[in-house]
């Protein structure tokens, strides 16, 4: 139903994705998806991995602070109004949609994209009631 994220809260350093992207890559563990928002002191790094458990458990040994959370992905077909077709619905419903962010999934010619919101049941219930495809953690 939902997809983990991985997120990592990192000092805003010199250095301190690129410890995060090597650490993974030495684990070979695969990004799927990416985004980090940051602050002048700090950021927040989310990640869609292939395997979301062992990159968390890689990270804390690493001494980072990472944690799981869930995630909607939506999966939207490379044309105009796709967006809007998938934020609209939850809009509507009144459901606050606190971050989101796009990635190109493996089928051919589609985007999806990651939804986080104060009502991911419901969120998600909207969303598979549009006839919305969503992706489940194997597909990504």
């Amino acid at each position: 139903m939902f997809v983990k994220q991985v997120s990592v809260f990192l000092e805003n350093k010199a250095g301190r994705l690129g410890n995060i992207t090597a650490l993974l890559k030495a684990e070979k563990i695969d990004i799927r998806a990416f985004s980090i928002a940051d602050t002048t002191e700090f950021g927040i790094l989310r990640l869609i991995v292939k395997e979301p458990q062992r990159a968390v458990d890689v990270l804390r040994n690493a001494d980072m602070t990472a944690q799981l959370n869930e995630v909607i992905v939506a999966v939207m077909p490379d044309k105009i109004g796709s967006l809007d077709e998938v934020v609209k619905p939850i809009c509507d419903a009144g459901i606050d949609i606190k971050y989101l962010y796009s990635f190109i999934g493996e089928k051919e010619a589609t985007g999806r994209v990651a939804i986080f919101t104060d009502d991911m049941n419901g969120s998600y219930e909207i969303l598979k009631k549009q006839g919305i495809e969503l992706s489940t953690q194997d597909e990504i």
